[in-house]
């Protein structure tokens, strides 16, 4: 007796299956290298976000009628120089860290920072009168078309 071929057979030859795969690692071969571009600037987004956060706390510190020892003119060289500052500038250090541990963004010194554009960067304040300006330099890892932060 011979079997005969069932004519409701109804799954997937090899072939068919190894097409379908072959396509979608193509589509993810695409895909990928944007989803990661997307990723890296996200992050840079959020970098500059916590620098403009500190901004906003530092300017916010200069104008609060309480505090009376804010500094009309000097460059800190990084985050963590303006929270030593407490023998000159107290009540503006202790101002500007009630401010900025509200959103976290007292914790963006240098590998904090979450873009490989900015990642080991420090921020630079300099205060000049009633001007305020943040700056953070691109890291080592920065591509080309990464610029630095500055916010006036």
């Amino acid at each position: 007796m011979k079997k005969q071929k069932s004519i409701g057979n109804k799954g997937f030859s090899l072939v068919e299956l190894i097409i379908v795969i072959a396509i979608m690692a193509i589509l993810i071969g695409v895909m990928a290298p944007q989803l990661l571009k997307y990723v890296e600037r996200s992050r840079q987004s959020k970098d500059v976000q916590a620098v403009d956060t500190i901004h906003t706390a530092i300017v916010t510190a200069m104008l609060d009628p309480a505090v009376t020892d804010a500094p009309t003119s000097k460059t800190y060289n990084s985050l963590d120089d303006l929270y030593k500052d407490t023998t000159n500038c107290k009540d503006f250090v202790a101002a500007v860290k009630e401010i900025a541990n509200e959103t976290d963004a007292s914790k963006i010194e240098g590998d904090a920072f979450t873009s490989n554009a900015y990642k080991g960067s420090k921020i630079v304040i300099n205060i000049d009168k009633n001007k305020v300006k943040c700056t953070v330099a691109k890291g080592s890892k920065a591509a080309a078309d990464d610029k630095d932060i500055v916010i006036d």
